[in-house]
């Protein structure tokens, strides 16, 4: 599940990216000062918690709606 996570999250930001770039949107900070608009790999792991936790959230609501996530 782990594997799954962590390149759903990849996906997720990519289009978080994409979205806001589309809106013409070019950086977006953490309060630490950590620039968000890079690469998922680029990402320290805070903000790669970040995807994480979305993916996490969607995975359970999922579950809880009776579906499965298999491959």
């Amino acid at each position: 599940m782990d594997e799954l996570i962590e390149l759903v999250s990849d996906r997720v930001h990519a289009n978080w990216m994409e979205a806001k770039q589309a809106a013409g949107v070019t950086t977006r900070k953490l309060e630490s000062g950590e620039e968000l608009m890079v690469p998922y790999a680029e990402l320290s792991e805070q903000a790669k918690e970040l995807d994480r936790g979305t993916v996490r959230t969607t995975i359970n609501a999922l579950r809880t709606l009776g579906y499965r996530v298999e491959r």
